[in-house]
């Protein structure tokens, strides 16, 4: 049966061929995520995708992920924590490796609620969690930074600031980063242009409702004219 005898040609084909199924499998739970990401500038494209991914998981974590994450970006951030809270039960009934991943994911939605919603030591408490246990996590470090801004410690905010401006991702949360501190320096004007220019790029990637970036372009533009 000289036929089934192995050489390297067939083992690398064969472990070519297992490595592609389980990238497959892998990441297939996450097509509407990619899909979504293809239209940052397009909201209700980009809601559309999330949602479709709620509706087609169902209950696995990865729906709680993305239907949390639709409704931070419209603003219901009582029922993002529902569905978040769901999720987290889920990876805990269910403690396999594609769930610990995932719910690492899962708390730093629950950390960008906490912050959207005002509640900045909580958001600082659960980012500053997820940052130690996976540092290349940059969004959990964005909010700790801009968690402190808004607590008024600056200086711990700019520590943070200095982990991020290393990274050449997360361009858009450095623009938010800076906007916030140089708001609680009390540099409104700076913030501002920082945010505007945030506003220009489009910041979905963030995860926030833009309404939430409209409401601080409103708070420092009333503060600046005080200022002044």
């Amino acid at each position: 049966m000289e036929y089934l005898s192995l050489n390297l040609t067939s083992t690398l084909a064969g472990l070519a061929a297992v490595l592609l199924v389980m990238f497959i499998r892998l990441h297939w739970p996450f097509r509407f995520q990619y899909m979504a990401n293809l239209y940052k500038r397009r909201l209700d494209v980009r809601l559309s995708w999330l949602e479709a991914s709620y509706r087609k998981n169902r209950s696995r974590a990865v729906a709680m992920l993305d239907k949390s994450t639709h409704e931070i970006m419209i603003g219901n951030y009582e029922l993002a924590e529902k569905y978040i809270v769901s999720g987290i039960n889920v990876c805990k009934e269910r403690p396999s490796l594609f769930n610990q991943a995932m719910i690492h994911y899962l708390f730093y939605n629950l950390a960008v609620v906490y912050y959207s919603s005002g509640r900045y030591n909580e958001s600082l408490e659960v980012a500053f969690r997820i940052y130690q246990r996976d540092q290349g996590m940059t969004d959990s470090l964005a909010l700790i930074a801009c968690s402190h801004a808004r607590l008024g410690e600056i200086e711990s905010a700019l520590e943070a600031y200095q982990l991020i401006s290393s990274k050449r991702s997360a361009k858009e949360w450095k623009l938010f980063c800076l906007a916030e501190i140089e708001a609680a320096k009390g540099n409104y004007e700076h913030a501002l242009t920082y945010l505007r220019q945030l506003l220009d790029k489009s910041a979905s990637s963030l995860h926030f409702n833009r309404s939430e970036l409209e409401k601080r372009l409103e708070e420092w533009q009333k503060a600046s004219t005080h200022v002044s």
